[in-house]
């Protein structure tokens, strides 16, 4: 189970999203301590209206981690619980490392009880050493252009291609920057969300892991541990643990996991 979603900016004020064919629509809320993107609150509320997954996203500038997190936090308040949260991790703000991009994490983390994602590209992933923001339980948004400037429409089969190491898996995938859809004239980024809308709502804190209810999984032949851990926004060892199953490399079709 996927989803199909884009994700936008400014350069896409006023873009309607009733005539664009969307599951999900990441939106950039913030950047540094001082830019808000005046088009935000705009595609939020059309989006929540029109019943699409939400998500909102922070691009890393050059102030202090705790800083910036407050930053975002604080223009993002009326969305905590309504939409997956992220980091864009790009430009500049890379050459700050793993240990500034934890910092923000933790910080939008404690204030928001939602965990964010953080999005950046193969070359990024393979320059630094991210067994800290894996250890603290941080999806990743990967970025990796496999057609290059070709454009195309939706690929949910798109290539993951290289190692995502030290990440088992993706949550996201942006796979191109060149995407065509009906409905708007321009560029878009596309994307695809591995999982279903349950998964995403968990991803957002709305249920799931975030919340108090309880979902009972039966496994299908083919599953893994790990994948239905990416589908419902949550870890292998916590499904694991909860469940108690010793060997996380063995389960069975028909077997009920329960996702807390």
């Amino acid at each position: 189970m996927s989803m199909n979603g884009i994700d936008i900016s400014s350069w896409q004020s006023g873009i309607d999203l009733a005539k664009v064919p969307c599951d999900f629509v990441i939106i950039k809320a913030t950047e540094g301590k001082t830019y808000v993107n005046p088009d935000c609150d705009r595609a939020f509320q059309q989006g929540l209206r029109l019943g699409k997954k939400l998500g909102v996203y922070h691009f890393a500038g050059s102030n202090s981690a705790v800083t910036e997190a407050e930053f975002f936090v604080n223009n993002i308040k009326g969305y905590i619980r309504k939409a997956l949260l992220a980091l864009d991790w790009e430009g500049k703000a890379i050459e700050k490392g793993p240990q500034w991009a934890k910092q923000w994490l933790d910080h939008v983390y404690q204030m928001t009880g939602v965990k964010p994602v953080i999005y950046m590209s193969n070359s990024t992933i393979g320059s630094y050493d991210w067994s800290s923001v894996v250890a603290g339980d941080y999806g990743l948004w990967n970025a990796d252009y496999f057609a290059g400037d070709t454009p195309m429409g939706y690929r949910a089969d798109a290539p993951l291609r290289g190692s995502i190491s030290p990440w088992k898996f993706a949550a996201l995938y942006q796979y191109t920057s060149r995407g065509r859809l009906a409905g708007y004239s321009g560029d878009l980024d596309l994307d695809v969300f591995y999982g279903d809308r349950n998964a995403w709502d968990a991803y957002a804190g709305t249920t799931g892991t975030a919340g108090t209810t309880a979902v009972t999984y039966t496994v299908k032949k083919g599953d893994t541990l790990s994948g239905i851990a990416a589908r419902y926004g949550t870890t292998y060892q916590k499904l694991a643990k909860d469940n108690g199953i010793s060997d996380p490399d063995r389960i069975y079709p028909g077997q009920k996991i329960v996702i807390r």
